[in-house]
């Protein structure tokens, strides 16, 4: 049997793609099944790998992040677990665009604890070693982002190879 070339296409393109990015952070906040109403915490994990996926608006993800601290609490491992929503990786489909997309809304993360921290980005992508390092740095110790959106925060810290999405 002879695969035709648009087989191979799509095989290629599925190569590239990262998949299961998604399970890490879900794994954490349903980790936090102690805090908040009961079963609260697996709602809001389950919600996790939609907010991460490549159709999923960049700014989602951040407002999932302030809804877990707004439901869960503000606990040292709640916070912690919301950051990491925060900093993770949003999937980008690469045979649509070369680039990630980060929230341009400054308003985004609302809660004051999660502000400062950047996102990481696919290692294939030009610049992501710095946007990747500034990511870890960000999580230990946010920036201060002087009320600047996401984006502009990523920008001002020496990436700028991605679109805005308000």
């Amino acid at each position: 049997m002879q695969l035709k070339p648009t087989i191979l296409v799509a095989f290629a393109t599925i190569s590239q793609a990262r998949f299961g990015q998604e399970g890490a952070v879900q794994d954490i906040i349903q980790g936090l099944s102690t805090f908040g109403p009961p079963g609260a915490a697996g709602t809001l994990a389950g919600q996790t790998p939609g907010v991460l996926l490549a159709g999923a608006s960049a700014c989602a993800k951040l407002e999932l992040a302030d809804e877990i601290v707004a439901t869960l609490g503000n606990d040292p491992e709640v916070l912690a677990g919301a950051a990491a929503l925060v900093a993770a990786e949003k999937n980008f489909n690469p045979s649509a665009q070369d680039v990630p997309t980060i929230c341009n809304n400054p308003n985004l993360p609302a809660t004051p604890e999660l502000r400062g921290i950047v996102p990481l980005v696919d290692p294939a992508v030009d610049g992501a070693d710095v946007q990747n390092a500034n990511s870890a740095q960000s999580l230990a110790s946010p920036f201060n982002d002087g009320g600047l959106s996401v984006a502009d925060l990523s920008r001002a810290q020496g990436f700028e190879n991605f679109i805005d999405e308000a």
